[in-house]
């Protein structure tokens, strides 16, 4: 399977970080459970190199009564074959996943923080896991191994657009 375009679905967007250490600060990982998994291929996976996308959706709840945070995190990998019909998954596996932390204090953290932690730190906690998941259940597919990438916060090629603009920006301050 050829491994292409492999990007989770935020990475677009700007983070505020100072908005992410707020919670971070203050927060340990008590507890990582898949709560629901699916997964189909058609006959003729096995047999076909892969276009795959990862997408991620996350969703948190705060409970402030037992001061923790539970990030939901949505995974899922659609493998589209590069010859024939390519608007149609011929594989396809989600998993979600709930990231339990407990927090030493809640105070003064908003939504926002909770939404942009949940979107950094709960996605970057759960990506091994949801790496495992997936490398096991393609070998149980009877598929080819398949081992996916590093998570990143940004594509390389998104940071060199962020470096030039953000270069281009300075100079013509100075200028």
């Amino acid at each position: 399977m050829a491994k292409t375009d492999i990007t989770p679905k935020r990475q677009d967007e700007i983070i505020d970080y100072s908005m992410v250490a707020a919670v971070s600060d203050v927060v340990q990982i008590s507890e990582v459970r898949l709560v629901k998994s699916q997964c189909f291929q058609t006959p003729a996976a096995a047999s076909s190199k892969h276009l795959l996308d990862i997408q991620c959706r996350t969703r948190v709840e705060v409970d402030r009564k037992n001061s923790s945070i539970l990030v939901f995190l949505d995974f899922r990998l659609m493998g589209f074959p590069t010859e024939g019909n390519r608007k149609e998954p011929n594989l396809m596996i989600e998993a979600t996943f709930i990231l339990i932390y407990k927090a030493t204090k809640l105070r003064g953290l908003k939504k926002e923080n909770f939404q942009a932690f949940a979107d950094t730190n709960g996605v970057y906690n759960a990506w091994p896991y949801c790496r495992e998941f997936v490398q096991n259940t393609v070998v149980r597919m009877g598929l080819p191994p398949l081992t996916i990438p590093v998570f990143r916060l940004i594509t390389p090629a998104k940071a060199k657009a962020m470096a030039t603009k953000t270069k281009k920006s300075k100079q013509q301050k100075n200028a």
